[in-house]
């Protein structure tokens, strides 16, 4: 397979991925890892609240005490009647919440809070000395500030709502709640007086018109009974009633008789048209008939003649076919007469059906007419009986409302004498405070505190949500293709005390960086093979990345595990992979080869541990136009040909092209960020440009993240550094 193919369909999937990758998403936070690395910053807000609060308490008790109570009512259950012992509560949770809230809205009401006002003890409280003025109390002033400072509620699962209130000196409290307490009482027994005295004057004309309606009625029966003789028609009207009943239950037989008969000639018509099937009933007796029962046996006889004469002859035999012929002819002379028989069957039904319809008709006028003469004979009758009857009923109605209403009338005076009919009773009234309510130091100093604490931690997680930079690996978990394919440590996080990052897997195996370049040179071996690919492009965003030090590193690394490895100083602007390799710097390179002075074999330089390097070549001859020619390509294919894999450090994205020209040359690109240097969207759109080039885009390396996720590596970078054997 070629190097084309090889890279070809690789690529393509890395196309596709970027082309349904997802936009861009927001910021990930970890509030733990803020937490940790802001430890400092949150202790000292601790302090700072804590000494504050201890302050606020201080001036509070001094200059701003309070003291508080509450007056507690209970909402009593309504009485049903007079007769109940106990009041009894089916009124649901919903409906005591509405029936609290009604109570706390009247007793915020001004009316009830200036009655309260104008009790005389609310005048020698110290509260009402701030209301004074020449012309004496201003009871508006006094109003608005009693109902801004009064306040209502109503606990949970209860029948009892409060009404506290809070005064710099403690005598007030009772006293202003005590007052409120009498003008709310006051307030709810004039509403139940009115409502008493309006609902009894109600009953009184009510049970007025009713004597006199009383009377009317029984003069007017006794009047009706005198002129009409209502005693000798009781006989003659239950004599025509017992007809009348006799007369509607024949009409109604002989109407269902009727109706049975239209029915059944309806469905012979049917049948006889042919629109109806006949009955298997009908069938059946078609089929006693004399001639039906000579044709089945007729058929008897051919078909057991058949079978015999077929175990002696063959079906093409002449008696064969004569016999056949004769069991046909006498199975359709069958079904015709059947038919036949089934339609004169029919036939004499319909007529005689017919015939009994038209006698039950007769029948049924003649009825009729007998029950029409019975009815207006029975209907003289009994309507003066029917008058009769309505006074009764009209007389029996108001004297039942006449009793009904005399009883309402007796529970709403005993009702009104009964304490537990009260809607709303005192629980507990105003008493002398105790203890302050404001300041409590077990609430002040917590609440400074946490105040203080917030504002900084507000502040630190703003700050962090306004920086765009990235900084965490968990940061790459937002920007859609960055596979983190290695995490590198900074220099001073690694505990075994390296000096120099240069080529510290060659010299310094066994730290913790040398252990982290192998573990991403692995990652990276995988990607690369896993596809196909042998040329590699080390990339960064933003200048001082440290892309030519993770370089030489990866290759030594690689190196280690047996395949040939060359790196290209393809840098042009800022050249320093010699310096990097620790190796001298060569007189003649890339750019020279470029420049068609000499070929690439003679500007490989080789290092003890078998890592070949090509510099960036002289002066003179590093033109970055010569990058984007055919002998580049020519001179990329003949490294490939003769190494495993072929590293290119490449120049920072964002101060020139060239990064991205050679990407579109090499047959994978690595991305090299480094911590606390480089956006987010810088990143992200070198990884969508990268995306669209013919490299494949294999993933990023983080480089230099300190103390990275706010402690979380540098336990584990320790673990290494312990585990590794010690000379």
């Amino acid at each position: 397979m070629s190097p084309e193919a090889k890279k070809s369909s690789p690529n393509t999937r890395a196309k596709s991925s970027q082309a349904t990758a997802p936009a861009m998403g927001g910021k990930v936070i970890d509030p733990l890892r803020i937490a940790r690395q802001n430890m400092w910053p949150l202790s000292i807000a601790v302090g700072v609240g804590f000494m504050f609060g201890v302050v606020f308490y201080i001036i509070a008790l001094f200059f701003f005490p309070k003291y508080s109570g509450i007056v507690v009512f209970e909402m009593s259950p309504e009485l049903t009647t007079a007769d109940d012992v106990l009041s009894s509560d089916r009124r649901s949770a919903d409906m005591v919440t509405r029936l609290a809230r009604t109570e706390m809205n009247r007793l915020m009401t001004p009316n009830v809070l200036r009655n309260a006002l104008e009790k005389r003890d609310i005048r020698t409280t110290n509260w009402s000395g701030q209301f004074m003025d020449e012309g004496g109390f201003n009871a508006n002033d006094a109003l608005v500030a009693l109902e801004e400072e009064l306040s209502t509620s109503h606990p949970r699962d209860t029948n009892t709502f409060h009404v506290g209130w809070a005064g710099s000196k403690r005598t007030d409290v009772p006293v202003i709640l005590t007052a409120v307490q009498e003008a709310y009482l006051d307030a709810l027994s004039g509403i139940s007086d009115t409502k008493y005295n309006s609902n009894l004057k109600t009953f009184n004309d009510q049970l007025r018109e009713l004597e006199n309606q009383i009377k009317y009625l029984e003069t007017e029966k006794q009047n009706f009974v005198r002129e009409n003789n209502i005693t000798s028609l009781n006989e003659a009207v239950n004599e025509r009633n017992d007809r009348i009943e006799a007369l509607n239950q024949q009409v109604t037989e002989t109407r269902s008789q009727a109706q049975l008969l239209s029915t059944r000639i309806s469905q012979l018509r049917s049948k006889i048209d042919g629109r109806l099937d006949p009955s298997e009933e009908e069938i059946r007796i078609a089929e006693q008939d004399p001639l039906i029962r000579n044709l089945k046996s007729l058929m008897h006889d051919y078909r057991v003649q058949l079978r015999s004469e077929r175990n002696h002859f063959s079906d093409d035999h002449p008696t064969i076919g004569r016999l056949q012929r004769r069991l046909n002819s006498t199975e359709s002379e069958y079904k015709s007469a059947i038919d036949e028989i089934i339609q004169r069957n029919l036939t004499a039904g319909y007529k005689e059906s017919s015939d009994q319809y038209a006698s039950y008709e007769s029948l049924l006028d003649q009825l009729e007419e007998d029950q029409a003469e019975t009815t207006t004979s029975l209907r003289d009758y009994a309507s003066a009986l029917g008058v009769l009857q309505s006074l009764d009923r009209r007389l029996d109605a108001a004297i039942t409302d006449r009793d009904d209403l005399t009883r309402h009338i007796a529970d709403l005076n005993q009702v009104r004498v009964r304490d537990d009919a009260k809607k709303v009773v005192v629980m507990q009234s105003a008493t002398l405070p105790k203890t302050r309510s404001f300041p409590k130091i077990e609430m002040v100093v917590p609440v400074c505190v946490f105040l203080c604490v917030f504002a900084v931690a507000a502040f630190v997680f703003l700050r962090e949500f306004l920086d765009n930079r990235l900084k965490y690996p968990s940061d790459f978990a937002s920007l859609p293709g960055a596979r983190l394919l290695g995490v590198i440590p900074d220099l001073e996080d690694d505990p075994t005390g390296v000096e120099n990052i240069e080529m510290v897997v060659r010299d310094e195996p066994d730290s913790v960086l040398a252990e982290t370049y192998r573990q991403a040179a692995s990652r990276v071996v995988k990607e690369l093979e896993g596809s196909g690919f042998q040329s590699l492009l080390l990339m960064s965003g933003m200048p001082e990345a440290g892309t030519t030090t993770i370089l030489v590193n990866l290759a030594s690394s690689i190196s280690a595990t047996g395949r040939n490895v060359v790196v290209v100083d393809a840098n042009f602007r800022r050249p320093r992979l010699e310096e990097a390799a620790m190796v001298p710097r060569a007189r003649q390179g890339l750019g020279d080869v470029l420049a068609g002075e000499v070929p690439v074999e003679s500007v490989v330089i080789s290092t003890p541990d078998s890592i070949d390097i090509i510099g960036a070549g002289s002066e003179q001859n590093r033109v970055f136009e010569k990058l984007n020619t055919k002998l580049f390509d020519e001179t990329l294919s003949r490294l490939k040909n003769d190494y495993d894999m072929v590293l290119i450090d490449g120049p920072p994205g964002v101060v020139s092209g060239d990064a991205l020209m050679l990407a579109s040359k090499c047959d994978s690109a690595l991305l090299i960020v480094r911590s606390g240097s480089e956006e987010r969207g810088l990143i992200g759109r070198l990884i969508n440009q990268l995306g669209q080039m013919e490299a494949s885009f294999i993933g990023v390396i983080f480089n230099r993240p300190r103390n990275t996720a706010g402690g979380y590596f540098k336990k584990n970078f320790q673990t290494m550094a312990n585990y590794t054997p010690k000379d």
